[in-house]
């Protein structure tokens, strides 16, 4: 298996990304950024501070209890021309970070939150006159109207950007794609793992169950395993409490899941289907088919300089022709990018975004087809030369006689 170290990123990296967002506020003439993040659990809203700092909060996020505790598993990165404060509820956080110059910490029996802490640090510096505010869904609305309702935030010139960090993210450094080459090998084993146990008789938990020992082995921290089980002659059982459940495969059934998960903050995120134990009829077939036809054609136009739009478009056309509408399916794009997150770029045919090596996108497509339905997904890293899988997981699907699977 690929190796990489956790701790792989350096100081200088951080340092070096802390500088990029400091030119991004320069450029607009914005004086400070305030960014939000929420923790708890390795797979939260976290990436932000994380990629800028290297802090994530680990405390689960629970509800506030007045008087105890307030804001757990949450924090905030203030970042001017020349300071870099860290907020949150760790008193080691300052050891946690890179490229801080300063942390507020709550701790300890407390009326204290994280907006009022923000405040009071705003408070004291007149010179921030416009913010640029990068919160997306890790700030609550509660959070939001502590802020908008205190002149120590109102009356300073606000610009919302969720996408302000997300955008210095699109390129990977050498050091991420390392950490997102070992989070792909980790991917790999869990589904060979998991589809080892695949026989008629088996417990779809019991497949799961394989894959997540197989993470949980590997340091790295399962985020979902979306399970959808499609028996030859009928429908498909309701998945979404759980995703999986005790429920015995049969054979004929076409197995379906979509691994992700997370080591050292970087995500995998990987679907394969299969036939248990038969061959498939001309239907799952079709359903695979377009599954995978779609994901490989979209990725054989992901060249460097090439527009993403037009490599959705490509995989957007076959499923038209097939009576399928691209815009209809459970995720509307042809895939996602990944690193911190399942994060920007957006896989879709109005995508403007001009590729360049070092972004790392995840290509996917759910097809249904007569009644059945199987997935398809692929890592991809844009490359100097091309496309490439971080790590090539093989195709489960049963070769038709005389075919050999990739």
């Amino acid at each position: 298996m690929t190796e990489a170290h956790r701790n792989l990123i350096a100081g200088p990296e951080y340092e070096e990304r802390l500088r990029s967002l400091r030119g991004l506020l320069s450029d607009r003439g914005i004086d400070a950024a305030l960014v939000w993040g929420r923790g708890g659990g390795s797979v939260d809203r976290g990436s932000d501070v994380r990629y800028l700092t290297g802090f994530y909060p680990v405390f689960p996020t629970i509800r506030d209890v007045p008087g105890v505790w307030s804001d757990r598993g949450l924090c905030a990165l203030l970042v001017t021309a020349d300071e870099a404060i860290l907020f949150s509820d760790d008193p080691s956080a300052e050891d946690a970070a890179v490229g801080v110059t300063s942390s507020v910490a709550r701790h300890g029996v407390s009326d204290r939150n994280l907006a009022g802490d923000v405040l009071d640090e705003l408070g004291r510096r007149s010179g921030i006159g416009s913010l640029a505010v990068v919160a997306g869904d890790a700030m609550s609305g509660h959070h939001a109207r502590i802020l908008l309702g205190d002149p120590r935030f109102a009356d300073r010139e606000v610009v919302w950007d969720d996408g302000l960090v997300e955008r210095l993210r699109l390129r990977k450094s050498e050091a991420e794609i390392a950490l997102m080459r070992r989070a792909a090998a980790i991917a790999e084993e869990a589904l060979e793992a998991g589809f080892a146990r695949i026989a008629p008789g088996v417990p779809e938990a019991e497949v799961v169950a394989a894959m997540a020992e197989a993470v949980a082995r590997n340091e790295a921290v399962l985020a979902n395993a979306f399970v959808y089980t499609t028996p030859r002659g009928g429908e498909a059982e309701d998945n979404r409490l759980p995703v999986h459940s005790a429920r015995s495969l049969q054979e004929g059934d076409v197995f379906t899941v979509d691994l992700s998960g997370v080591y050292a903050g970087y995500f995998f995120d990987l679907a394969r289907s299969t036939v248990v134990g038969a061959e498939p009829t001309p239907e799952q077939n079709r359903a695979y088919e377009l599954a995978k036809s779609s994901v490989d054609r979209v990725v054989e136009r992901m060249l460097p300089g090439a527009r993403l739009g037009d490599a959705a478009a490509a995989g957007s056309a076959l499923l038209r022709e097939a009576g399928i509408d691209p815009d209809d399916a459970e995720f509307a794009a042809r895939g996602h990018g990944l690193g911190l997150g399942f994060e920007a770029p957006w896989v879709r045919d109005d995508s403007e975004l001009v590729l360049e090596p070092g972004m790392i996108i995840s290509i996917e497509q759910f097809a249904t087809a007569g009644g059945t339905s199987a997935t398809y997904e692929r890592n991809i890293l844009i490359g100097t030369d091309g496309p490439e899988d971080l790590v090539a997981v093989r195709d489960f699907w049963p070769a038709a006689e005389g075919k050999e699977t990739e």
